[in-house]
């Protein structure tokens, strides 16, 4: 099944045809509640998925320290009103749900354990079980690199953050690449590496290619034409600089840059790869 055909699939579903994509038996569980949650628009109303890093299966007693998410309908005028109940982080809840049914999923998908909510029993409660994993993945996890430095896995963004000193200024860099992908981070850390020791080689070509393409979106923010024709593609250039460069264990790059007020304070992206060199650029949020 394709990705789109999935999600119009989903997306056309009504509250009785979602609700009934799930297990009729009732069970209990205790989940511990992570952060994030992910809000969706369907047919006449809002699912709300609340993530959570582990579950206990009450009857059974055993322990599931895979990510799962407990999942409950909101109405239009719930979601419009900001009255989606909210649930507190790091926090064990004991719940009545309804398991997802089997579902053919896209490949490209993930499959992921969701529960229907049917019912908050309890909160606040102790279990050793759980509180172990919260501790787990609360412990740093930190990458020394020779030459890139300190690399602190960020757990909610799934990438490797640090600094390294470019030209003559320090920047942050990020390697865009899950923790337990091994071969991943050795790629990607390779190829920030690539960049960092050609630094005013790329710096350069960067910022001249944001100013060949951006000058006319530029000229077009002036408040007059007068401030406009101060604008040239080497002022451009000089203005602006980087701040961040985020990178993928395929040598893909995004170079985000301070506008010096060119944008009213909006971003510049520059995007390329180390293979195809620099390939567009942008004004970003």
């Amino acid at each position: 099944m394709e990705l789109i055909d999935y999600m119009r699939k989903r997306n056309q579903m009504t509250k009785n045809e979602w609700e009934n994509s799930f297990e009729e038996e009732e069970q209990e569980i205790l989940v511990l509640r992570h952060e994030g949650d992910v809000t969706s628009k369907r047919n006449g109303f809002w699912e709300v998925a609340i993530c959570c890093l582990g579950y206990i299966d009450c009857e059974t007693g055993g322990l599931h320290k895979e990510e799962c998410r407990f999942v409950f309908a909101a109405s239009e005028k719930e979601y419009e009103n900001h009255l989606i109940p909210e649930f507190d982080k790091e926090t064990v809840y004991h719940l009545k749900v309804r398991e997802k049914l089997p579902e053919e999923l896209p490949e490209i998908m993930i499959k992921r354990i969701d529960f229907l909510l049917v019912d908050v029993i309890e909160k606040n409660l102790q279990s050793p079980e759980l509180e172990e994993i919260l501790a787990e993945y609360k412990k740093p996890i930190i990458i020394e690199d020779d030459i890139l430095g300190e690399l602190l896995y960020d757990k909610t963004i799934n990438s490797f953050e640090g600094h390294i000193p470019w030209l003559d200024k320090k920047i942050d860099i990020s390697l865009d690449v899950d923790k337990d992908n091994k071969s991943g981070i050795t790629k990607a850390r390779k190829a920030m590496k690539e960049l960092y020791l050609s630094d005013e080689k790329w710096d350069a070509n960067m910022r001249k290619f944001a100013a060949e393409n951006l000058i006319d979106l530029a000229r077009d923010w002036c408040e007059s034409e007068e401030e406009a024709a101060k604008i040239t593609e080497e002022s451009f250039a000089e203005r602006i600089g980087i701040e961040t460069i985020s990178i993928t264990s395929g040598g893909l790059f995004s170079a985000y840059f301070r506008d010096d007020d060119i944008f009213a304070g909006h971003c510049i992206i520059v995007n390329g790869s180390l293979k195809k060199g620099i390939q567009y650029a942008r004004m970003g949020g």
